[in-house]
């Protein structure tokens, strides 16, 4: 996981308009999905001390595939209808020539 960003990013500053691609990965792609697949991040940690039985285990295991599930359409609200001008325009503000990348970008994400 730690050689991702770096490999990404040297892929991404040899294709055409490096700096506009570089920019919506950076400054919104890459942070929406971080935001939206948080709280899956965290079960990760949480669940080593949450399953301590078999019925703790099924319990976490229906949360965590409702939340995936829940999060993954929230993912895709954000990247394919007009909830991502709101997010890329108002909320985070990020400059004209970055936005159709980025909604691109988040797209591809979405798996």
């Amino acid at each position: 996981m730690g050689a991702e960003l770096p490999l990404f990013t040297a892929v991404v500053a040899r294709m055409p308009e490096p700096e506009v691609n570089l920019a919506a990965y950076g400054s919104l792609v890459f942070p929406v999905a971080l935001v939206v697949e948080a709280p899956i991040i965290m079960l990760l940690a949480a669940s080593t001390a949450l399953a301590t039985d078999r019925d703790a285990y099924g319990k976490l295991r229906r949360f965590t595939l409702v939340a995936g599930a829940l999060l993954t359409a929230l993912h895709v609200a954000v990247a394919f209808t007009p909830l991502f001008d709101l997010v890329a325009e108002r909320v985070v503000a990020v400059p004209a020539a970055v936005v159709e990348p980025a909604r691109t970008g988040l797209r591809i994400m979405t798996p």
